[in-house]
């Protein structure tokens, strides 16, 4: 037996969390109507199966979608692993897992899904996916189009990027995101994360020159799902990195950092300039804890049109929840206010790297952070929904 859970389907429905002046799952009403406002929706609205999405940052929930499943031969850029399933170059056995769920397989094409060593209680061996497959991506956006999530934040990670057969790949993910984003009217930006650690202050070039290929090679800001956000009357394609200013992250040149900010929102090129959203440490205005603490850092997190703090992990019960809430979100919400930055919290539904960390010294603790049935994760969304510094 190995230890996973299997995500089971419940009943359709499109979750809402409301308070008197907005909503944070979808927006489905009109925002210029007195009679529709944006606050609780309709009866028909929220049994609707396709929940409507209006195209800009606010008052909608974006998922962090990493879309780095593969599995040897998934597709003509075939990576030869089952990469992030299992460790590179072992067997797709029970013992080798990472993964803490086993996905729910049954809407997915058959096609599309390749056997494992593993097998399920009834002797079938059981299969897993790779998002180098479109119709995997597209089931994906569709779930989120059934349950009200307006789009994602799609990972583009900066580590071995420079490697054609890794760029490639990551790249026909992406076109597989857009394909579906189109397909089922669900929103999409790039995000890129230069956390990995072989990368060092390199890869700020480095990812100049992939925002130039993405913009002029796959028109990746033409396309009219990607997210848009309006900043002094002027409407700019949205962009993530994840990984300024943590004490773990190699990146740590401030003077580097703060060219490409501005050349990212000022460049002489209008088609690259971006509304920049910056996923920082969670004590990123103090300067401690996971943030670096040079005053430098200040003047680079205020420079950013957004802030993102990585929050998962930062508490770990819903008593935990409120706590962090008050004592560093709230402050954090109201700061970023007053600067004129938006304020872009995260919520988590748990946590668990069980199977991935089981052979550390010391192993961690299974579901060390528990789900509770989703009252874990609930609790932060309806305080997020109700504070009146946070729209996103």
């Amino acid at each position: 037996e190995y230890k996973l859970f299997r995500r089971v389907r419940g009943p359709s429905r499109s979750p809402t969390i409301a308070d008197q002046s907005k909503t944070i799952a979808y927006q489905p009403c009109d925002q210029t109507s007195s009679e529709n406002p944006c606050s609780t929706p309709t009866s028909a609205q929220a049994n609707s199966p396709v929940t409507k999405v209006v195209n800009k940052l606010e008052n909608n929930i974006l998922a962090g979608y990493q879309g780095w499943f593969s599995y040897p031969g998934d597709s003509r850029i075939d990576l030869n692993k089952w990469k992030h399933w299992f460790p590179t170059g072992s067997e797709p056995s029970a013992d080798n897992l990472h993964v803490e769920m086993y996905p729910y397989m049954e809407e997915y094409d058959e096609d599309d899904l390749k056997e494992t060593r593993m097998r399920m209680k009834d002797g079938r061996k059981a299969k897993l996916y790779s998002a180098a497959k479109p119709n995997i991506v597209r089931k994906h956006f569709e779930w989120m189009a059934e349950y009200g999530i307006s789009g994602v934040f799609h990972m583009r990670f900066m580590e071995g990027i420079h490697i054609t057969k890794n760029r490639e790949w990551k790249t026909s993910v992406l076109r597989n995101v857009k394909r579906a984003a189109a397909m089922t009217g669900r929103l999409f930006a790039v995000s890129y994360n230069i956390a990995g650690q072989s990368l060092n202050d390199g890869v700020l070039d480095a990812l100049m020159e992939d925002w130039k290929r993405l913009v002029d090679e796959e028109k990746i800001t033409q396309h009219g799902r990607y997210i848009r956000h309006r900043k002094d009357g002027v409407s700019l394609p949205v962009l993530r990195i994840y990984g300024i200013g943590f004490k773990t992250v190699n990146v740590r040149n401030t003077e580097k950092i703060a060219e490409l900010i501005d050349w990212l929102k000022n460049a002489p090129e209008e088609r690259y300039r971006v509304f920049l959203v910056g996923g920082t440490p969670s004590r990123w205005r103090d300067l401690t804890d996971d943030s670096r603490e040079e005053e430098s850092w200040t003047g680079i997190y205020e420079s950013l049109d957004a802030i993102h703090p990585w929050h998962v992990g930062r508490w770990e019960t819903i008593e935990g929840f409120y706590r962090y809430f008050e004592n560093v979100i709230t402050p954090d919400a109201v700061h970023c206010e007053h600067l004129g930055i938006l304020y872009m919290p995260t919520m988590f539904p748990g946590f668990s790297w069980y199977n991935l960390k089981k052979h550390s010294i010391p192993a961690p603790s299974m579901n060390s952070i528990p789900r509770l049935g989703g009252k874990f994760m609930w609790a932060q969304a309806y305080q997020y929904a109700a504070a009146p510094n946070i729209t996103t």
